[in-house]
């Protein structure tokens, strides 16, 4: 029997804090197993792709607002006005505008698509060093994300160690 859930992890391996999306899921789904997983350095319709058909869609992607310490755990909805590497504007079309027109065009999208956003410091230096602060709070993050995926109804988690700057 397929899986009805995906579990996807967006980064690049190669782009310092930007892998941790991918480490990060990768770790949940050790947690998680009756997810399907997707590790992806992709963004917009790639993604939307790969959750088509699902029930529920969980994303875990990096972002740099400055509105979060590093390390901070943020569950976002489709359309939040926070965005991370791969939901926000680039040069294509991110995911958020291919999850609206999939949306448009009557795609079978998932009932639940949640988006988990840690607030890094450096994804643009080419490396795969992910930061000691994010390392650090990695089994924090993935029991977070685990207990708030399990809890149904649960309210949108905001690490409370790291509150907004």
């Amino acid at each position: 029997m397929a899986a009805n859930s995906i579990l996807i992890g967006l980064g690049s391996p190669i782009m310092s804090d930007d892998g941790l999306g991918l480490l990060l899921a990768g770790e949940v789904h050790k947690r998680l197993s009756d997810f399907d997983l997707d590790l992806s350095c992709g963004g917009g319709f790639q993604v939307v792709d790969a959750i088509l058909g699902y029930r529920v869609a969980v994303v875990i992607d990096a972002m740099v607002t400055g509105r979060f310490e590093p390390g901070a755990l943020v569950r976002l909805d489709v359309g939040s006005d926070i965005m991370t590497l791969r939901s926000g504007p680039s040069h294509a079309l991110n995911f958020v505008e291919a999850v609206e027109v999939a949306r448009s065009c009557n795609a079978p999208l998932p009932e639940t698509i949640v988006i988990y956003a840690i607030e890094v410091k450096d994804p643009h230096t080419v490396g795969d060093q992910i930061s000691k602060v994010l390392l650090d709070r990695m089994p924090e993050m993935v029991e977070e994300i685990v207990r708030d995926i399990q809890t149904p109804g649960a309210e949108p988690c905001t690490n409370s160690e790291s509150p907004p700057r």
